[in-house]
């Protein structure tokens, strides 16, 4: 194998040989559907040789160490001299736990799809840094995040997605409007003795109400008592694809994958196109490794283009229809975008991927994945057929990376491995997001700057 500034050498035949890449595996027995907070099952094969499970493993760091600069000294030096993200990053429940509050909570997280809140009354639930978050499409149309309590005792209103013509609490019937406001607090008013009480007022108890913004057609809370605007936390991004009408992508599949491993490995693997090759033959040949170019500019981001999209012409990613107007310079590109801490788009002319992540817990994550296509297309004729092959393609991709991301949450697990190199072709993005983490994680709110 050899590898190149052209790209790599060798490495898919090496794989086709059952050479030093060529792992194997299969992924069994995979319980897929709405993420229950157990976490699903799964079989993996490393040449036909069944893997022992790890033994679960102490903290390396104590606590107190995940809060300093020095922890992270190692990571801070140039990609190519860079030590990895500390395993216990990935590991330990005490470092989800305050990452949690450093890094979801203290920032942009996605949490949605506009398209899925069709019409006023639709609800849905996230939580965000180990909060409890409700969003809500109002009767105005007005998309909304609360806190996911009642202003009376502090009692969960809505326990799963649905519909609501309004958010009535079950313990003692507070009653709250769409768009937030108090509507019913049952015997208040009447109840109270007012030589004593000062007056009730039911609409000084409104939902505590979350920041929302959106992008294109991603949602995004932010718990902090001061959001910054997200076009800052985006940076150039916006602009660079300004001419994909994004806003126009609607959701025509979703799927929830339950992953055993740390969110983080999640989305460096996405980040990175150097195991192509090895885990994803059938998609390599879509998309070649050689096409691939990093492309990002200052922002909570990392990005890679392909160019041209496939060199298959006929392969299922080119079958439907392109959105329209698009220049010639987005007509003959796909983007793999990865917007921090995590969402992953992959944005071709014809269709979008975008997965989610929802962190439940230091070994457990949902992926919450959708394939939009532009407003209009399901219209043409053979649609149905077409993305039917598509949506079982990226199902195909996914639960290859879910096995593999599995498997290295296994290998970090054990105490001789205590940090790896990376390489500059392939794992720029990687260095450049565990550094923002490390920044979250010290309470810096630093910006990547551009390439």
């Amino acid at each position: 194998m050899v590898l190149t500034g052209e790209g790599v050498s060798g490495l898919g035949d090496e794989l086709k040989a059952g050479g030093e890449f060529g792992l194997c595996f299969q992924a069994q027995n995979r319980r897929l559907g709405a993420c229950s907070g157990v976490a699903g099952r799964s079989l993996l094969r490393l040449n036909s040789i069944p893997l022992q499970p790890s033994r679960p493993m102490t903290q390396r760091l104590s606590t107190e160490a995940f809060l300093r600069p020095e922890t992270y000294d190692p990571l801070r030096n140039p990609v190519d001299d860079a030590t990895t993200l500390i395993p216990d990053a990935y590991t330990a429940p005490e470092f989800h736990k305050l990452e949690q509050e450093q890094v979801f909570a203290q920032g942009w997280v996605a949490v949605g799809c506009t398209s899925e809140f069709t019409e006023p009354g639709d609800v849905k639930l996230r939580r965000v840094g180990g909060h409890s978050i409700l969003m809500v499409r109002d009767k105005s149309g007005t998309l909304r995040a609360f806190h996911n309590v009642c202003r009376h005792r502090g009692t969960q209103l809505i326990t799963e997605d649905g519909k609501h013509l309004r958010i009535r609490c079950r313990y003692h019937g507070w009653t709250y409007g769409l768009d937030g406001r108090c509507q019913s607090a049952p015997f208040f008013e009447k109840s109270r003795n007012s030589d004593t009480t000062p007056s009730f007022c039911k609409e000084d108890f409104a939902l505590f109400p979350v920041a929302l913004e959106v992008w294109g057609f991603v949602i995004f809370v932010n718990l902090s008592d001061s959001p910054q605007p997200l076009s800052e936390w985006l940076g150039d991004l916006p602009e660079r694809l300004a001419g994909h009408p994004l806003e126009q992508f609607e959701v025509n599949a979703q799927k929830d994958y339950e992953v055993n491993a740390n969110h983080k490995l999640c989305a460096e693997n996405f980040m990175e196109y150097y195991h192509l090759p090895t885990v994803h033959p059938e998609l390599a040949e879509v998309s070649r490794v050689e096409d691939h170019h990093r492309w990002q500019g200052p922002g909570a981001y990392t990005g890679m283009v392909t160019r041209p999209v496939s060199r298959d012409r006929n392969s299922v990613w080119m079958n439907l229809p392109e959105a329209p107007g698009l220049s010639e310079e987005h007509r003959d590109a796909s983007y793999h975008i990865w917007i921090f801490p995590n969402v992953a788009i992959t944005l071709l002319p014809n269709h979008a991927f975008c997965l989610i992540n929802e962190p439940l817990a230091a070994k457990q994550t949902c992926e919450h994945t959708y394939l939009l296509t532009p407003a209009g297309s399901q219209e043409t004729e053979p649609y149905q057929e077409w993305f039917e092959g598509l949506a079982e393609f990226w199902n195909m991709v996914n639960l290859q990376d879910v096995g593999i991301i599995e498997q290295v949450h296994a290998g970090l697990e054990h105490p001789v491995f205590t940090g790896g190199r990376m390489c500059f072709r392939f794992e720029e993005p990687l260095h450049r997001y565990q550094n923002w983490i490390a920044d979250r994680m010290l309470g810096l709110d630093r910006i990547p700057p551009g390439d």
